[in-house]
């Protein structure tokens, strides 16, 4: 299974720190998720050459469009492995393996261009979701013309396929899986998910 952790940008409410670099039960978040997914394909997407240097040791790519946000990172994975790839954004530690197989697995068997959860109140989980090369071309196009949203390529795709987040609970019962670090009011919440479940591994 081939997984992209996307390193993201600087965490703006957090003084301009880099969100990967943030710990949580006093591991990194970068090494809590490359160390879940060890025994996949795993590479960590950058934004820069210089955002790269702060992986040392770990596989990394850097996104051939500049400032794009998050989509250039799902465009430069798809680039890499030219394969069905599990996109996991950096400020999401708590992402749980059978998550992503789950969601892998759909992916290939639906032969959909895009696998993506959603909530039933309407929103869409982007950063957490399959993409497949057959979009790449798609997303492409979009950055060349200037778009950064993930949604306006996305829903251009012939076969994007929808996954209630409700059907992951076998996999994950509290869906901490799509918990993300936006404040420091988060940061405190993660600390106290991960003293009750131990997630910091597997």
């Amino acid at each position: 299974m081939n997984v992209a952790v996307l390193a993201g940008g600087m965490g703006r409410r957090f003084g301009g720190a880099e969100k990967s670099q943030i710990r949580v039960c006093g591991v990194k978040i970068i090494d809590m998720l490359m160390n879940r997914f060890s025994r996949f394909n795993t590479v960590i997407v950058c934004r820069d050459e210089i955002q790269k240097g702060l992986f040392s040791g770990y596989g990394c790519i850097v996104d051939e469009f500049k400032g794009y946000g998050p989509l250039a990172g799902i465009h430069a994975a798809l680039k890499h492995f030219d394969d069905f790839v599990v996109v996991v954004a950096t400020d999401m530690p708590f992402v749980r393996a059978g998550v992503l197989k789950e969601l892998y697995m759909q992916a290939i068997k639906n032969d959909a261009d895009v696998m993506m959860p959603y909530w039933r109140h309407g929103k869409f989980e982007p950063l957490l979701s399959v993409y497949s090369p057959e979009i790449t071309d798609i997303i492409e196009r979009s950055l060349v013309s200037g778009e950064k949203k993930i949604l306006i390529p996305v829903f251009k795709a012939e076969n994007v396929v929808l996954c209630d987040v409700e059907c992951l609970r076998k996999f994950d019962k509290e869906l901490i899986s799509f918990f993300n670090i936006n404040t420091p009011e988060d940061l405190k919440r993660a600390e106290e998910i991960c003293l009750s479940t131990g997630l910091t591994g597997e």
